[in-house]
């Protein structure tokens, strides 16, 4: 089996160079068999995603189209149609198989969105800059934190959702700047707790856990 040094990657393959950094690669002198369990599809299960899907896009149609009949702006209908995608989105979210804490990034995140886009849709979105977003996110990046300081073996998953949590949370800084807040320590709390976690995370990480994040983007 070829192996590369740099990457420390396996190449079951006839190849002479790392399809990542182009290096030669060695012949470790092994060979690899590989079994896999069959993955059977569950046909009941992946009908029901197919029909909640369907009953929820038509859900949406028909409120759009109700609005639009009645002459009337676009108002609950938005709201109902908003609520039915985040209701797929959420639901491939759970279906699809991963790490928890990967499943919980996502969910926080599109909640956060899901509050957001209602606001713009009944035009009384301050609450959902003021209040929602900031809160969320810094809720979220405060829970990756324990988690990784309490499962250091998982440091890699974990750190890689809170790295893009805390580049998230530097945004309520622009709502700031930009003077669209009514209400402004949420923001300041969310983008502070999204900076001083950045920075903790370059200056307090061993230079083994640097090597390892650089050596899996290749950096």
């Amino acid at each position: 089996m070829k192996y590369c040094k740099t990457c420390r990657i396996s190449y079951d393959a006839p190849l002479e160079r790392c399809l990542f950094c182009n290096q030669k690669l060695d012949d470790d002198g092994t060979e690899t068999t590989y079994s896999f369990t069959p993955h059977v599809k569950s046909r009941g299960l992946r009908h029901f995603n197919r029909i909640f899907i369907f009953i929820n896009a038509i859900s949406a149609m028909i409120a759009l189209y109700l609005d639009y009949r009645n002459g009337l702006p676009l108002t609950w209908s938005l709201i109902v149609a908003i609520s039915n995608l985040y209701a797929i989105m959420l639901f491939l979210i759970l279906y699809v198989k991963s790490v928890w804490t990967t499943k919980l990034t996502k969910a926080v995140i599109l909640t956060v969105m899901l509050i957001g886009f209602i606001g713009l849709s009944i035009r009384d979105y301050g609450w959902a800059l003021d209040y929602v977003f900031p809160l969320g996110i810094t809720s979220n990046i405060m829970l990756l934190i324990v988690l990784l300081l309490l499962n250091r073996k998982r440091w890699y998953d974990y750190s890689l959702h809170l790295l893009s949590v805390s580049v998230l949370g530097l945004i309520p800084a622009l709502f700031d700047l930009f003077n669209i807040l009514d209400t402004r320590w949420p923001s300041v709390v969310c983008y502070l707790t999204g900076i001083t976690t950045l920075l903790g995370m370059f200056l307090l990480s061993s230079k083994e856990s640097k090597d390892e994040f650089k050596r899996r983007f290749h950096i």
